[in-house]
């Protein structure tokens, strides 16, 4: 799965989340044969990442979604690491502008989460992938459902930008270029959100099983401590009649 790549030439002028790298980009230089090529790639990506950390901070996991807030920490939150790096969206304080790219940015942090989940569970770490693929599935979902909208907008503030800035004339060539790369990066997200999907389904149900066959163990667990207790209730009710009768005048 694929993140889009924008062009760092727009930092200047576009939103945060519009520089978005490619969350495979190191993994991918590991990957090549060739030392020199190697070393060019990881050149490359280790002046593009200094380049993105010098403009933006990086995305919190928690505004995904809550159940992301365990790995918010600037040592656990994947978007602050060189190969899953996502900033963080900067609102422009234009309501329908911030709208749009505001979702741009949660889809490219939803689909990078959906990879360094992908990952954990190929390293093993099944658990963990499971676990966060539960708190990111209903946000897949979500997104899925609001990316008509979100193109639609796109269209819309791109065939007429000035109508949107009437307010703050000044923002006209961020918008311009935030929009730009919006409707550039949105073909891609549209196609990796199903692939995200169906990646992460089987995950998260292997979270819900798990959960549930937790909680059936625990009721399991407490109905038969029930039992015991309700056992002994009726032994020691039993022992009390016992009693009763024989201490009973005339017995």
């Amino acid at each position: 799965m694929n993140i889009k790549t924008a062009l760092l030439g727009f930092a200047l002028l576009a939103p945060a989340s519009m520089y978005a790298t490619d969350a495979a980009a190191f993994a991918k230089c590991d990957k090549m044969e060739d030392d020199k090529k190697k070393a060019k790639c990881e050149k490359k990506m280790t002046k593009t990442i200094t380049k993105l950390r010098a403009k933006t901070t990086p995305m919190v996991p928690s505004s995904l979604n809550k159940g992301f807030a365990s790995i918010d920490g600037e040592d656990a939150n994947p978007f602050n690491t060189d190969d899953y790096y996502t900033p963080a969206y900067e609102p422009l304080q234009i309501e329908a502008v911030d709208q749009v790219l505001g979702g741009i940015a949660r889809i490219n942090g939803a689909l990078t989460m959906a990879t360094y989940i992908g990952q954990l569970n190929k390293d093993g770490k099944t658990a963990e992938a499971k676990a966060l693929a539960s708190s990111l599935l209903p946000e897949l979902i979500k997104l899925k459902k609001d990316i008509d909208g979100i193109k639609e907008g796109v269209n819309k503030i791109k065939g007429d930008p000035k109508s949107v800035v009437a307010d703050n004339p000044t923002a006209l060539p961020k918008v311009i270029k935030g929009i730009g790369t919006a409707a550039t990066q949105l073909p891609g997200m549209i196609a990796d959100l199903p692939k995200a999907l169906s990646a992460v389904k089987p995950l998260a149900a292997g979270a819900a099983g798990a959960a549930v066959n937790a909680a059936a163990g625990k009721a399991m667990e407490a109905a038969g401590a029930a039992g015991d207790a309700a056992g002994k209730a009726a032994d020691a009710a039993g022992d009390a009649v016992e009693a009763a009768k024989d201490a009973a005048p005339g017995e």
